[in-house]
């Protein structure tokens, strides 16, 4: 792991998640975060908590290499899945926005980011 990056989770209700993430994450990072955590996933909707992250060490690529890990869990997850992205600035919500409409043709699925941690709990049902 990348030092200063750091890793928690919170399980908020009975089916969301939510995936701390603070420092300098770099796609690796992060790739071990999901596989140490969706394996036995017993939630469908994720909240990723970037408040406390930076998103600078991500490359292009690694924006579909997250997404694919991601969805290779999908199905457990239910059809219903939902995945949310706090981060810190709108500039932020808008890299994401278009890296998720960027890994789409893997699998269509809800996402949605904000600066606004209670926008996304209530858009999860949280």
């Amino acid at each position: 792991m990348t030092d200063g990056v750091g890793f928690s989770t919170t399980m908020l209700n009975e089916r969301t998640i939510e995936m701390i993430v603070t420092g300098y994450p770099a796609a690796d990072d992060l790739l071990a975060f999901i596989h140490a955590t969706f394996p036995d996933a017993t939630f469908s909707h994720v909240l990723w908590n970037f408040s406390r992250a930076s998103l600078a060490m991500l490359e292009i690529g690694d924006f579909k290499d997250l997404a694919a890990a991601g969805r290779q869990f999908a199905a457990a997850r239910g059809a219903d899945a939902r995945t949310a992205v706090l981060v810190q600035s709108t500039a932020d919500v808008l890299l994401v926005r278009a890296y998720s409409a960027m890994t789409l043709d893997l699998r269509p699925m809800a996402v949605r980011a904000a600066t606004d941690r209670r926008e996304l709990l209530d858009w999860l049902g949280a």
